[in-house]
This record gives C-alpha cells, structure tokens and sequence, in this order.
C-alpha cells in the first residue's frame, strides 16, 4: 500500500512540475525552473520508493499514463486547452495500457508459492 501511495504521489509531483512550466514560465522563468526541478526530483525519488514493491514496467506505465492524462485534462480544465476526439481516445488507450501491464504481472497464489511437500 505504501509503494502505491509513493507512485501517486511521484505523479501529483510531476503533473505539478509540468503545469509550473505553463503557469510560471513565461513571465517568471525562474519560478518554473525552481519549481519544476524541485518537484521533478521528489518526483522520481518517490518512484524509486514505488519500485521496491510494484514491478518497474507497471510502476512507470502508471507513472507516464495517469501523469499525461493529469497533464492533459488539467491543460484542458485549468489552462483552456482543446482536446478533440482522437486525443481523448489516445489518453484512453494509455490508461488502458497501463491497466492490462498491472493485470499482466498478477500469478495465481496457487502458482506462486511452492506446494507443501514439495509437489508442484
């Protein structure tokens, strides 16, 4: 639960660093670059804690796929970016990408623990 709670946490620090750069970059550049960097490095910190427990190729398809689609909706929400059809169904495909990557990497208990006695 733990490792879970580090990966969302690693995306709100990330989608925070990308919106700073709209936000801030164009009239204090400096701003953007502090805020950014900072949480951009907490943010690949928290993903090495996330790494411990969840398998790499499921923690950074979440990481990458709910991170962009943060990105995107809130560009849409807060920054009043336009998002047509094949762009919201892109934003899907990832989601569902990152979901089939974590259901692949589950194994039945039966298979993943040895049997008493030794018998498979």
């Amino acid at each position: 639960m733990r490792a879970w709670l580090a990966l969302f946490s690693a995306i709100a620090c990330e989608v925070t660093g990308t919106l700073a750069l709209k936000l801030f970059g164009v009239h204090t550049p400096w701003l953007a670059a502090a805020v950014t960097g900072g949480t951009i490095i907490l943010s690949y910190m928290l993903l090495s804690l996330a790494f411990r427990r969840i398998p790499v190729a499921v923690a950074f398809a979440v990481w990458e796929a709910l991170g962009l689609a943060l990105v995107t909706l809130l560009g849409a929400t807060l920054l009043g970016e336009h998002l047509k059809a094949p762009q919201l169904l892109a934003l899907l495909g990832l989601l569902l990408g990152a979901r089939l990557l974590h259901l692949g990497t589950h194994t039945p208990a039966s298979r993943s623990r040895p049997q008493p006695g030794g018998a498979v």
